[in-house]
């Protein structure tokens, strides 16, 4: 039997519901009882430094994985130990193509998030987070970095055809990474949540067997795919929970608590 080294959780949907920034104290509980028997927690989200919020103060927690695999940042030290960040012309090139078509979009880098003037920040998602995010026309002057860009479209299917076409075309470093309802996430080429799991994996010397890995939506299918129990929420999307070798209870239902302890991960 696989003796489980890695516990690893996608945020929303998964840990909190969504619009919710507060773990229940189940969760809040699980996280503790997994530490206490030796287990490195690692948070994998589509979030970024600036909106992953107070979930990236947890004691227990040891990696947050963000912008859905782009970097790695140790919590213990406070280093980043792994980025893969979009290329500045490939960026130019993207916000041509955005301005041209008017796409909203924005984007995260390590100092600053940006949007531009047609992408909605007092959206939920990013309301709290508002003072964090300034005008993408201020990117070039910070000398920052940009992991991931989130684009807003009614039609994601659509645009995801004709970016990936553009792309391919403008022999650009880039890929739509995944998609929503509501939008999708850009990256450099080849980046998903499990490619960030693969590199954790070579700096903690163990598989990618040894870890366990909870999501609910889209950008979660490579990473519960790629592990060694990759289990889906009770909310999750079909295509997820289709990936999955287990379901657990919904979110609203403290999921991953009952099904780690149901497993023998602690009393």
């Amino acid at each position: 039997m696989i003796k489980y080294k890695v516990i690893v959780f996608d945020v929303d949907g998964t840990l909190l519901p969504f619009g919710v920034d507060e773990l229940t104290p189940r969760m809040k509980e699980m996280f503790e009882k997994l530490k206490a028997n030796g287990y490195i927690n690692v948070l994998c989200s589509g979030r970024d430094i600036f909106t992953i919020g107070k979930q990236i103060n947890n004691p227990y927690v040891d990696y947050f994985i963000g912008a859905n695999g782009t970097f790695i940042l140790d919590l213990k030290t406070n280093q980043y130990v792994f980025e893969r960040t979009i290329k500045y012309q490939d960026y130019l090139k993207f916000y041509e193509y955005a301005i041209e078509n008017h796409l909203p979009f924005s984007f995260v880098g390590d100092k600053f998030g940006y949007y531009n003037n047609l992408f909605n920040i007092d959206h939920w998602f990013y309301r709290p987070y508002k003072d964090k995010f300034i005008s993408v026309e201020d990117f070039e002057k910070h000398n920052d970095k940009n992991y991931l860009i989130t684009v807003t479209s009614n039609e994601p299917n659509v645009l995801a055809q004709k970016l990936t076409r553009f792309f391919e075309d403008n022999k650009l470093d880039l890929w739509v990474l995944a998609q929503w309802e509501g939008g999708l996430f850009i990256s450099a080429k080849g980046i998903t949540k499990a490619i960030g799991l693969e590199v954790l994996a070579k700096i903690l010397n163990c598989t990618l067997e040894e870890m366990v890995a909870f999501g609910d939506s889209g950008n979660d299918i490579e990473m519960l795919e790629s592990v060694g129990l990759g289990i889906a929420m009770g909310n999750g999307e079909d295509n997820t929970k289709t990936v999955a070798k287990e379901i657990c209870l919904p979110v609203t239902e403290d999921g991953p608590y009952f099904k780690l302890r149901e497993k023998g991960f602690y009393n």
